[in-house]
């Protein structure tokens, strides 16, 4: 299975869990941090969901070679004019310290 339906399971789950160990575990006198311990499991697990079914994990994975500052186009817009961008140089190319 792909991260894009993983996701809504984990969040669904983690919601699950919270709900679960905040009403069922958690009136327990001996387990209150057993019950502390998966309500913070549970959210964990919603955001990680939540990240996982938006796709928001996948700009983590591929680096990027345009420049970040004019988006590889070497030019940025100065008032009426184009100038040169000047964290590339006009290469619309990344620094090596930009990944960094």
């Amino acid at each position: 299975m792909d991260r894009k339906t993983i996701g809504p399971l984990l969040a669904i789950f983690g919601v699950a869990l919270c709900f679960g160990s905040l009403f069922y575990i958690l009136p327990i006198p001996g387990f209150y941090i057993i019950s502390l311990f998966m309500i913070f499991f549970s959210v964990v697990l919603v955001g990680v969901g939540a990240a996982f079914a938006r796709g928001a994990d996948s700009s983590l994975e591929i680096p990027s070679d345009d420049c970040y500052y004019c988006k590889g186009t070497g030019k940025i817009k100065s008032g009426a004019m184009f100038d040169i961008c000047p964290r590339c140089g006009g290469s619309g190319l990344a620094r090596p310290d930009d990944a960094e």
